[in-house]
């Protein structure tokens, strides 16, 4: 029957697609408890399937942008191989097809947040929720136009977006975690390479961190929770392991065994390391610093040590209590009335989800903090930490940071990761104008089977 379709009522059609899997998709995540006696009807900030929604939002945007241009190519051949004959400019045919799958994605992920937002009530993320979709769409534009500049089966084409989605869907770091996967393309401190070639990756954080501190509520509480979250790491997590490797240092600091010497050195120097980082945010020197190696470290060394963690740990809790007092005064302005109190919980309910709170600050894993690579990699708080590097181009960051360092600055993550994905959407472009990927496939097929020499 799609066959016997014009163009125009193909397109027609392809728009309807975008509205009907938003409703699909959005009534069957639209959780509430209907047990529960205190909650009547849906709420927002109760909905545990939050997470799946934006993740499956990804998802679909990439299989309509695929979708709608899959066969966009393969159906002009006879028109290209005139105007090849003809030495007609290509890339006027290349930009006329992009131009209008990218009118068209805009269209489909715009009926679609809005449907979709609307049955799940979210509040003031369209235009963020948008532009993400849209350039995850926009990116599966071009890898459908490659795909059907490369093969000359319409079949083949379809069999193939399966395929291509599958990666997608498995290293997005939402069906299995990062630091979950095989150990030779996995990575326990940061995003593997595996997962940063997948645009789902760089989608799904975006709409994670952006839905939770750059929503209307959040934005208000933002700083004070993050500068909490970071004390909290630090007074609870990072100084008592610290701690822990001293006493170790001191039990084994005299051994003349050659495994405990050589470990007793890396403890030394991880915190060594450590103290350097801190000294910079704290601007408290520890005077015996060049003292922590193998060779000069001694018991003079170890009492004004402890002491400097004691004064770090008492640093962090003033910095802690602080924040929090400042949080609560906030909050006390805001609900000093009957009617401000009721109106804060509205607002609360109304932007902040509980499932997408816990998921971007990792409180349910249970190794808060671990050692790699000799230093120690905070796993807690992801969506409050900064970049901690010094160098001009380091982007490799833990999943759900608020910003990526990059060119000496911090780039909020949803500039960046959107950024990276257009930044790949340009290699495909650039790709289809040389078919890159038909020459490749051109050139496997012409290897001859050395058996069939033989033969």
């Amino acid at each position: 029957v799609l066959s016997k379709l014009s163009y125009k009522q193909y397109l027609f059609i392809n728009q309807l697609e975008a509205p009907l899997l938003a409703f699909i998709l959005a009534f069957i995540v639209r959780y509430y408890n209907v047990g529960d006696p205190f909650k009547s009807g849906y709420v927002f900030s109760k909905n545990l399937n939050m997470p799946a929604h934006l993740f499956m939002s990804v998802i679909v945007a990439l299989f309509m942008g695929l979708t709608v241009s899959a066969e966009e190519i393969i159906r002009d051949r006879k028109i290209l191989k005139r105007e090849k004959f003809l030495h007609l400019f290509r890339c006027s045919y290349i930009i006329s097809k992009i131009s209008i799958l990218f009118m068209i994605s805009a269209i489909q992920t715009a009926l679609f947040v809005l449907v979709a937002n609307y049955i799940l009530q979210i509040q003031g993320m369209f235009f963020i929720h948008w532009g993400i979709l849209f350039t995850a769409s926009c990116f599966a534009n071009l890898l459908g136009l490659n795909i059907s500049s490369a093969f000359n089966s319409a079949v083949t084409i379809y069999i193939l977006i399966p395929i291509l989605l599958i990666p997608q869907l498995i290293l997005s770091g939402v069906v299995v975690k990062f630091d979950k996967l095989n150990p030779i393309i996995g990575n326990t401190s940061t995003v593997p390479l595996v997962g940063d070639l997948m645009a789902s990756r760089w989608a799904f954080e975006a709409a994670m961190v952006a839905q939770y501190k750059d929503n209307a509520f959040e934005k208000e509480f933002y700083v004070y929770d993050k500068t909490m979250a970071d004390a909290d790491y630090k007074k609870i997590y990072l100084i008592p392991e610290l701690e822990s490797r001293l006493d170790f240092i001191n039990l084994n600091r005299q051994t003349q065994e050659p495994g405990i010497k050589k470990e007793v050195a890396q403890k030394l120097d991880l915190i060594r390391t450590t103290l350097e980082r801190e000294e910079k945010i704290t601007k408290a020197k520890f005077q015996y610093l060049d003292k922590l190696t193998i060779t000069r470290y001694d018991t003079t060394v170890n009492i004004p040590l402890i002491n400097y963690l004691e004064t770090l740990k008492r640093f962090y809790i003033n910095r802690y209590n602080k924040a929090d007092k400042e949080k609560d005064n906030k909050i006390a302005q805001l609900t000093n009335t009957p009617e401000k109190e009721k109106e804060f919980e509205q607002q609360r309910n109304a932007y902040q989800n509980e499932a997408i709170t816990d998921l971007v600050r990792n409180t349910m894993e249970q190794n808060r903090i671990i050692e790699t690579e000799g230093k120690l990699v905070q796993k807690i708080y992801p969506v409050y930490k900064d970049p901690d590097t010094d160098q001009m181009v380091d982007y490799d960051a833990q999943f759900y940071m608020p910003a990526k360092h990059f060119l000496n600055q911090n780039i909020d993550t949803f500039w960046f990761n959107l950024g990276v994905i257009w930044s790949m959407t340009l290699v495909l472009a650039i790709a289809l104008y040389w078919e890159v990927l038909r020459k490749v496939i051109d050139q496997l097929s012409n290897i001859s089977n050395p058996l069939e020499k033989r033969m």
